[in-house]
């Protein structure tokens, strides 16, 4: 008895040592300065891998502080999808061609998320002491895992490819402002720090260079 007590001191305390790692982590990327659509996603991507890491390191009776994390999890998941899906997916798909990798691979993306949200919608209306609920937890920290290393191994660099920096810079700057309403409407501050894009524009001498290559 004594044993398993030593024991479950040894694990309790690593929990929250890992605990207290991934909240400096996530505090530590949202200081971090973002420069287009690709940082910031990937971003948003770091962020939701270290709450579903804090999630994981619970002990099976934490329902109050899984809960708490899923309301996290579910309110920064239905926010980047609704911005990737809406801005970000519609730009890199216009400049793909049909019957091509790069088509499917944003197709592919859409149907990932939705089989994401189907979970998400399920674990919203399930009670958090179900047996069921840190499974599918844990299950739906897969599916965004492997969705997420797809996204930054495949999708990002052809998108990095087919649109170019300047639209990136551009479609950051979209994604941002976005972020700041949605940061505003739920009563957060908008940030200390904002995108280099939307921080800093460009001058216009720069633009207009552009704008004669471009003709």
């Amino acid at each position: 008895m004594g044993k398993q007590n030593g024991l479950g001191n040894v694990v309790g305390n690593v929990r929250e040592v890992a605990g207290k790692m991934v909240s400096e982590m996530i505090e530590a990327i949202s200081d971090s300065e973002l420069s287009d659509a690709i940082a910031i996603l990937k971003n948003d991507h770091a962020k939701v891998k270290a709450l579903f890491a804090q999630a994981d390191a619970l002990s099976d009776t934490a329902y109050a502080a899984r809960l708490k994390l899923f309301k996290e999890i579910d309110a920064a998941l239905t926010l980047h999808t609704t911005l990737e899906e809406t801005i970000f997916y519609p730009a890199f798909k216009a400049k793909t061609e049909r019957n091509t990798d790069e088509r499917d691979e944003v197709l592919e993306a859409f149907e990932e998320h939705a089989g994401a949200k189907d979970l998400i919608a399920k674990l919203e209306r399930l009670d958090v002491r179900d047996e069921t609920y840190k499974a599918k937890l844990q299950v739906l920290g897969e599916m965004i895992r492997h969705h997420v290393e797809e996204e930054e191994s495949v999708m990002f660099p052809e998108a990095r490819r087919l649109l170019g920096n300047d639209e990136l810079e551009r479609l950051g700057e979209q994604i941002a402002a976005e972020k700041r309403k949605a940061n505003e409407a739920n009563g957060k501050p908008a940030g200390a720090k904002r995108t280099k894009a939307a921080a800093k524009p460009r001058p216009q001498a720069a633009r207009s260079k552009r704008a004669r290559t471009r003709s």
